[in-house]
């Protein structure tokens, strides 16, 4: 067995697991698959705590209270200096509707359930983690839920013998990944929250216990060099649209349990044992703990993209935030140096009783609106505004607007940034007489042998809403309007196999995406008008007017200055001139471009406040109003093209 003993290895793999996860968090685009840090965490995990339990088994100290006395030294103090201070920079900046949210994740993250909260809210990789400063606990609660049942199932399986223990572990391993690739299929989000899907990568980690130390230094050399090829593929190769865990965690669970394994060699065991490694692994636990709030509340605070400086500026500050709490937090209370032992957990559980409390005040009042200026206190729930002002409201994906009359004039096709400008366009077809069919759905775009590549699977419903346009346009010349959120899906395409479509820069992506447009008019004929409408500039930010303007106070609001923004920083301004230059190069094409509806030629602007008018209603979305305004001064010349086709 091996022993238990401090080694700077795996601290130094701990400092890998935790850049990984930062420079992905903090959008390094190498770092593509930086997630898998967690995995790597998860296994140095199983196989220290199986360790230390067959350690104290071994030497006949091992008690439960012993072990979960050394587990809330080792991870509460941070963790509740974390949810302290976080507290705190919700109520300063969140708007009613996000310090509700983190009101509820507080309390999940104290009764160590979050993983199963976000489960139930959304995706991880959804841009609504850009509202959960919380949001990264979830990989603790996993880890604490393994802590509830680890000890006590090998402290049985101890009983029964090697062989048994190896057996359950090997079974409960394959069971687990047989499960999440399973449940990738139905439901991505909870094969990547939920524990028991989880439940091999510490299993790696244990197994190491019961194997032996390679005895001889070219094994040692053989392994880490693998592992440390396995946790590299993971982290480099690996996107978010990985279908992930299932099998692909086998890359990074395996390798890292190598590197444990082949730790101790002489020559490549020095990347993982020098000073700067194995510090920053030192570190590693408040790192994790301050990246993502600190990174999520000065994103809230910004309003807008992060510059590349700002970026580095918040890493550095994590280190020197992380160093000062590992410390004067970690290191004072795990070594029991600031007070007695029945003190400190007196002290415990009164910060988790504040927290308790403070968490479900914030969910009974609401979020606490009276923070909120009177100026603004009248604006809803940026979600809801979404809901009930989408220019697409009441549409169906595959329904039609104008004219209610046998037959259609036209046909629509695209995603939900097609579908916005349903408002304007049903008030324009029914007072011209004109009736179009819809063929469209979210997140979907389209084309004759690609569709939406959505967890790494192809979106089936998008590719049955392709074909039906395809049928909807099979013997006849109508007009056809297409529009997409043209610039939300260089990393969301895929072959109808499911093989993603990557490319080498921007540049590349918008070439395919003319060479997209000239197969779908060499399927549906060449003679036939074909109008494409280009990507609105947006609100400014990714997080919508509403919740900006429903914001306390207490801080200088920047996102107010986001409502007029220069030109040059609308969303789509360099595709959107690759397709007028299309169109004004190919016969029976046109097209409309929002730019020329919501910016003048210097600045864009988000809203009218003399005519009391929201456009958008998220970051990029239009609003009932913003689709009318568009398709009334698109209006005109879309007559010109659809009248004499109609007739």
């Amino acid at each position: 067995m091996l022993q238990r003993q401090y080694r700077a290895d795996i601290d130094g793999l701990r400092a890998a697991a935790v850049l990984a996860v930062l420079l992905y968090h903090f959008d390094f685009k190498a770092f593509s698959g930086g997630f898998t840090g967690v995995d790597i965490f998860f296994v140095i995990s199983g196989f220290l705590i199986t360790q230390n339990i067959m350690a104290d088994l071994s030497g006949g100290t091992f008690s439960f209270a012993r072990f979960y006395a050394r587990r809330v030294k080792r991870l509460f103090p941070a963790l509740y200096a974390t949810l302290l201070l976080s507290l705190l920079a919700s109520h300063l900046l969140f708007t009613p509707e996000h310090h509700l949210q983190f009101g509820k994740s507080l309390l999940a993250s104290l009764l160590s359930v979050s993983n199963i909260l976000f489960w139930k809210e959304a995706g991880y990789f959804d841009t609504a983690a850009e509202f959960k400063p919380l949001l990264h606990t979830w990989s603790l609660a996993v880890e604490e839920q393994f802590y509830f049942i680890w000890p006590a199932m090998l402290l049985l399986l101890a009983r029964l013998g090697r062989k048994w223990l190896l057996a359950v572990l090997l079974l409960g391993s394959a069971a687990s990944l047989y499960c999440a690739e399973r449940w990738l299929r139905s439901d991505p989000s909870g094969a990547f929250f939920l524990t028991p899907f989880r439940l091999a990568e510490f299993a790696c980690g244990a197994a190491l216990v019961w194997l032996p130390a390679p005895r001889r230094k070219w094994l040692a050399e053989m392994a880490l060099a693998a592992g440390l090829l396995g946790i590299s593929w993971g982290i480099f190769r690996f996107s978010k649209q990985t279908p992930f865990p299932g099998l692909h965690s086998l890359a990074p669970s395996l390798g890292a349990a190598l590197i444990i394994w082949g730790g101790q060699a002489p020559l490549l065991g020095w990347l993982l044992r020098n000073r700067l490694a194995a510090g920053i692994g030192l570190i590693s636990y408040s790192l994790y703990l301050i990246h993502w709030p600190l990174l999520i509340f000065y994103k809230y605070w910004k309003y807008s993209e992060l510059t590349l400086r700002e970026r580095q500026g918040l890493l550095l500050l994590c280190f020197i935030l992380a160093g000062l709490s590992w410390r004067f937090i970690e290191q004072p209370f795990r070594k029991g140096r600031l007070m007695p032992q029945r003190l400190f957990f007196v002290l415990c559980g009164l910060t988790a009783a504040l927290l308790l409390a403070a968490g479900t005040e914030l969910i009974r009042q609401k979020g606490f609106p009276d923070r909120i200026s009177s100026t603004f206190v009248q604006a809803r729930n940026a979600e809801q505004f979404h809901v009930e002002q989408f220019g697409g409201k009441g549409y169906s994906f595959t329904g039609i607007l104008g004219m209610k009359k046998p037959g259609s004039d036209l046909i629509i096709t695209g995603d939900s940034f097609v579908l916005q400008y349903a408002a304007g366009l049903d008030q324009l077809f029914q007072q011209h007489g004109l009736t179009a069919k819809l063929a469209t759905d979210y997140a979907c775009v389209i084309g004759p042998d690609i569709t939406f590549l959505y967890k790494g699977q192809p979106d089936e419903t998008c590719a049955a809403q392709t074909q039906r346009f395809f049928k909807l346009a099979e013997g006849n010349s109508k007009p056809v309007i297409l529009s997409l959120a043209w610039e939300w899906y260089p990393e969301g395409i895929c072959d109808l196999n499911g093989r993603q479509i990557k490319f080498a820069d921007h540049r590349a992506f918008e070439d395919f995406m003319i060479g997209n447009l000239e197969k779908i008019r060499e399927r549906i004929g060449r003679e036939r008008p074909f109008l494409i409408i280009g990507n609105p500039p947006g609100s400014g930010n990714r997080n919508g007017i509403i919740s900006c303007l429903s914001r306390p106070n207490f801080l200088p609001n920047n996102c107010l200055e986001t409502m007029v923004f220069p030109r040059e920083q609308g969303i789509g301004l360099a595709i959107n001139q690759r397709l007028r230059d299309y169109a004004a190069a190919e016969p029976n094409v046109w097209f409309f471009d929002p730019f020329d509806v919501f910016c003048g030629t210097a600045t864009c602007a988000a809203l009218d406040v003399q005519q009391n008018a929201i456009w958008y209603s998220d970051g990029g979305h239009l609003s009932i109003d913003g689709s009318r305004k568009a398709v009334e001064f698109f209006g005109p010349e879309l007559l010109q093209v659809l009248r004499p086709a109609a007739q």
